[in-house]
C-alpha cells in the first residue's frame, strides 16, 4: 500500500469518528423515526398474529407480516434516513450518515422478523389447555 494510501485512510477514519451522530440536534426528527418503528413494529405484532392459526412456517408468517406492513415499514425508513442524514453537510457526512442508517435498518428490520418468528414458534410450544 502507498504511504499516501495509508494517510487518505487514516484521514477519513478520523473524519468519519468526528462526524456527529443521528439525532443529537434533532430530537423532532429523532421522535419521528421512534414513532414510525414503534408503529411497524405494532403492525408486525398485530399481522403475525393474524396467522397465528395458520399452518404457514414462523418465517413466512414473519416475512407475510412485513409485505403487510410494507406501507409502515416504508414511514419507518424515510424517517430514519432523514434523523440520520439531519446533520450531514459534506458528500463524506452524507455518505456515512447512509451507510450508518442502512445498517440500522438492516439491523431493526432482522431484530422485528426475529422477534415475530420467536413469538410464533413460543405459541406452538405452549400446552393447549382443553
Amino acid at each position: 500500500m502507498k504511504p499516501g494510501t495509508l494517510l487518505k485512510l487514516a484521514c477519513l477514519v478520523a473524519a468519519a469518528g468526528c462526524a456527529q451522530f443521528p439525532g443529537r440536534e434533532s430530537p423532532e426528527h429523532a421522535a419521528r423515526m421512534n414513532g414510525a418503528g414503534d408503529a411497524y413494529l405494532e403492525c408486525m405484532t398485530q399481522e403475525a398474529e393474524k396467522d397465528a392459526k395458520s399452518a404457514a412456517s414462523a418465517e413466512d408468517i414473519a416475512t407475510a407480516a412485513h409485505a403487510r406492513c410494507w406501507p409502515a415499514w416504508d414511514a419507518y425508513r424515510s424517517a430514519t434516513n432523514a434523523n440520520f442524514a439531519y446533520n450531514a453537510r459534506t458528500d463524506d457526512e452524507k455518505q456515512y450518515a447512509r451507510d450508518r442508517a442502512d445498517a440500522h435498518l438492516r439491523e431493526f428490520e432482522r431484530e422485528a422478523r426475529r422477534a415475530v418468528v420467536d413469538s410464533a414458534i413460543e405459541r406452538t410450544l405452549k400446552p393447549r389447555t382443553p
